[in-house]
């Protein structure tokens, strides 16, 4: 008698990659994971594999764009006309107006981006149009390192942590047990939230802030910083460039200005202040997008994470360290060939700073692109794991993807923007491809892993690197798609390891630990403590300094300094939108049940969080007739949508949450696509005006 299987592979519920095994019995379906004990997705992901309304054959839109009408059709049929469609689209209007688009899942971007370039676009993007990379961007102007990426990893020596607008229970795996979730001895902490999460619960001081002012509490800190001389003016006076322009902004931001900007009590911003410049060394941990998510977002976050060198606390133990890049596989991508050959990027135009800093195109213009034909003309698409739910305005790129001349899409479910899609492709799932990870880990430590694939695809899925080389070999390109086989790209791009470690991470699922080289530069060079790099190298920006006010923003015609902007929808900024939508409207808090849109149709995670919530202080529901789990109506500008009332006092006053993701309702259909920020191109999703009303119709 056959026995079951056990296999050892990663995760992909989100990119975290946590390792785990796999139980397969002698059918050949998965029956059991283990290894995944804190993580409600991952435990759940064959609730995913196993779904009755997977996508499993590649399909043909035979209705209306919209209508949901599809038949099946071969994958011969369906990559034959999209080959076709996209040469058609090259032929008629030139390469450039075809996009090549990548959401989730993130393992086959190489590919997709080698199709783009290969075939002569520069049009690749991604879901880091509004997500992450704004906040790397801010931060490799202004320190030439990120320093996002360590900011949530511990540290002994950390005596107090500003948590700024995270929340690691819903975000940070392993969520309820990462340390931030912990009341440490010897650790102050304040958190800075419009909302009082469970880790502001822990927090020695909560700043309830108005959503969109974390620019002008940043400077309010800095205002009081400087005031008190707890600033590190040693090491200022060598490292800070632009430190007496500064110096000179932020003697505005009195603690009685901030406070009454931001809406919390004088007293609790001086007392947090003095904790966090007082008891050292400090960090700040911060979230990939919750700052940089609103209309003068970039300079928000700079002004936040300048905090960290005002206190002489940039990569220092303890503090806020920089991230270094560990062995990274060979690119693959073809990027040199866009940035070398190609004509502009889509956000070249207009976004300049941004598309230096990040390998793709700027995706929150794809709207204008298609419907109005600015910065440029896009016409033909081809997608993986796209969602209109991702922009701002969503029933605008709905109505932007229907337009196209052609668009292609893989997924493993439909929603709403593969509805639109002339071909529809079903993608296999992470049990069903392999891949080579390189996961960035913290400051110095990373994790080189191969995953092997666990299970046979279902039905005819295919995963998506496989579907952009066989498209690749279509168009004629044979030899420089591998000829179509996946293993062999995976392997090119392992060909940038050192030997051991590429033997190693292919022979053990678990991966390999990587370092990166400047730890020994540093003791090389006489320092044996692995820290303050700065030491070595400077700052890896155009001054070689810290950027406190800007020459490279300056030289793009943009303010130096961080300035603070009230967001463009505000009640201070638009009081005549107030007038009509008086509550304040942020969203996007993260679950650990779900991952963005995914998960929302798994039964069993749909147990914890059944409706799509709208999270509203006592006094605002009262005021509006509004009793707990009432169905209710959310308004702004943009549209309405249906929501269940959250009354619950975690929200501060006048301040309002929608939880996101919910195709059903979509909270980013009420959100802005016309006030991007100015300097990242992302949108304000995060600090907007609402009105809220009780439903006319019944639950």
């Amino acid at each position: 008698m056959q026995n079951d299987t056990i296999k050892h592979t990663t995760c992909y519920e989100c990119d975290a990659n946590c390792a785990f095994t796999v139980t397969i019995n002698p059918e050949g379906v998965a029956t059991n994971v283990e290894g995944l004990p804190n993580c409600p997705r991952g435990q759940l992901q064959l609730e995913r594999q196993y779904h009755p309304d997977r996508l499993l054959y590649p399909l043909k839109r035979v209705g209306p764009r919209g209508s949901g009408g599809f038949e099946r059709i071969s994958w011969d049929e369906a990559l034959t006309t999209i080959a076709e469609k996209l040469e058609e689209g090259k032929q008629q209007h030139g390469a450039p107006a075809v996009g090549f688009f990548a959401g989730y899942t993130k393992e086959a971007r190489p590919q997709l981006q080698r199709l783009a370039h290969a075939f002569g676009s520069p049009n690749y993007l991604t879901e880091s149009g509004c997500c992450f990379s704004s906040t790397m961007v801010a931060e490799k102007l202004t320190f030439g390192y990120k320093v996002k990426t360590t900011s949530t990893v511990s540290s002994p020596k950390t005596r107090c942590v500003l948590v700024w607008s995270t929340n690691a229970s819903g975000s940070i795996p392993p969520f309820e047990n990462h340390h931030l979730n912990e009341k440490k001895r010897g650790r102050k902490m304040v958190v800075v939230d419009p909302r009082r999460t469970e880790t502001a619960e822990l927090a020695d001081i909560h700043l309830q802030i108005r959503p969109g002012t974390d620019g002008a509490l940043a400077l309010g800190f800095h205002h009081l910083i400087f005031e008190n001389g707890w600033q590190d003016q040693d090491f200022l006076d060598e490292w800070a460039n632009g430190l007496e322009a500064f110096r000179e902004y932020i003697k505005d931001f009195t603690p009685s200005r901030v406070a009454e900007i931001c809406g919390i009590d004088e007293a609790d911003l001086r007392a947090a202040v003095e904790m966090f410049a007082t008891e050292l060394p400090s960090q700040i941990a911060m979230s990939p997008t919750s700052t940089v998510q609103h209309s003068n977002g970039f300079q928000n976050h700079r002004a936040m994470i300048l905090l960290s060198a005002s206190l002489g606390m940039i990569d220092k133990e303890g503090g806020n360290r920089f991230f270094n890049d560990k062995v990274l596989p060979k690119p693959i991508e073809m990027f040199d060939v866009c940035l070398k050959e190609l004509p502009p990027r889509i956000g070249d135009e207009v976004f300049p700073i941004w598309t230096k800093y990040w390998p793709a195109a700027q995706s929150m213009l794809m709207p204008d692109c298609i419907l109005e034909g600015k910065p440029q003309k896009l016409r033909t698409l081809l997608a993986m794991g796209i969602n209109t739910a991702m922009w701002a305005n969503s029933k605008r790129m709905e109505r932007a993807l229907g337009e196209l001349d052609f668009f292609a899409v893989s997924d493993f479910f439909h929603n709403p923007a593969t509805l639109q899609a002339d071909i529809v492709l079903p993608a296999a799932t992470s049990l069903e491809r392999s891949a080579l990870i390189a996961y960035p880990g913290c400051a110095y430590q990373g994790e080189v892993k191969y995953r092997r694939q666990a299970l046979p695809p279902r039905g005819e899925a295919k995963p998506d690197a496989q579907i952009f080389l066989e498209l690749g070999v279509k168009m004629g390109m044979a030899d420089q798609f591998w000829n179509g086989d996946l293993d062999a790209s995976w392997a090119e791009m392992a060909e940038g390891l050192p030997d051991e470690v590429r033997e190693e991470a292919y022979e053990k699922p678990e991966g390999v630990t990587v370092y990166s080289d400047v730890i020994d530069e540093l003791v090389d060079a006489g320092y044996m403590d692995a820290d303050r790099q700065w030491r070595l190298h400077g700052f890896k920006t155009v001054t070689g300094k810290i950027e406190f006010d800007s020459q490279e923003l300056r030289e793009q015609d943009y303010d130096g300094l961080p300035l603070y902007k009230e967001p463009v929808e505000s009640p201070v900024s638009s009081p005549d939108v107030f007038a009509d939508y008086p509550l304040v409207l942020t969203s996007g808090g993260r679950q650990k049940y779900f991952t963005h849109s995914q998960q929302h149709n798994i039964a069993k995670l749909l147990d914890f969080d059944p409706k799509p919530r709208i999270q509203i202080h006592p006094t605002d529901a009262a005021a509006r007739g509004i009793k707990h789990d009432d169905k209710v109506e959310v308004s702004t500008r943009r549209g309405m949508v249906t929501f269940y009332a959250d009354v619950t006092d975690v929200m501060k006053p006048g301040v309002v949450h929608c939880f996101h993701g919910w195709n059903e309702a979509n909270v980013n259909d009420l959100t802005d696509d016309s006030c991007l920020d100015p300097i990242s191109g992302f949108p304000a999703f995060k600090s907007l005006l609402c009105e809220v009303k009780v439903s006319d119709t019944t639950a």
